[in-house]
């Protein structure tokens, strides 16, 4: 019983931890894209 909780428990933390780390990973590229597309920031350079 108890390593079927442990079982299960890391199955849904490891599928947590690999969502969190696609959102950070697609935030960031989508973040990158807009400020390429920025007219403000292209002024600057």
């Amino acid at each position: 019983m108890n390593s079927g909780m442990l079982i299960v428990g890391f199955i849904i933390f490891s599928i947590y931890i690999c969502g969190l780390l696609y959102m950070i990973n697609y935030s960031h590229k989508s973040q990158e894209k807009d400020m390429q597309n920025d007219p403000e920031l292209k002024n600057l350079k």
